[in-house]
């Protein structure tokens, strides 16, 4: 079940927040958040087999990416480009909406294979 639409959306999750990574290299700790938003979407896929930690993974990822946000309006001041900024904003509400389809579909499935369950 790794081909399912949530493994894209959690690597389209994991590719924003590299480059939410490389925009922010400024700002040691938005970097490092970044980064471990990254790492922890890109663990999220190989818990497949474990649907509910998934969703509870990628549930806590969408409270990060908005964290990250506001620590991204909250940090940045006037002497750094407008180009890092909005490219690092836009990379992180991208996987953060991301995060928000790959729960939708993880709980799906979850539905799915618990009705399946109770049919057999």
């Amino acid at each position: 079940m790794i081909q399912r639409i949530q493994t894209i959306y959690l690597l389209v999750a994991f590719v924003a927040m590299v480059v939410c990574a490389v925009f922010s290299f400024d700002y040691i700790g938005l970097g490092i958040g970044a980064l471990v938003a990254a790492c922890l979407s890109l663990y999220t896929i190989f818990l497949y087999k474990k649907r509910t930690l998934q969703a509870k993974f990628s549930r806590g990822l969408c409270f990060l990416g908005v964290a990250l946000i506001c620590y991204q309006c909250i940090s940045y001041s006037c002497d750094y480009s407008q180009k890092d900024f909005v490219c690092s904003v836009a990379a992180t509400a991208i996987a953060s909406l991301c995060w928000i389809l790959a729960t939708r579909g993880i709980i799906k499935d979850e539905k799915l294979v618990r009705s399946l369950d109770r049919i057999r």
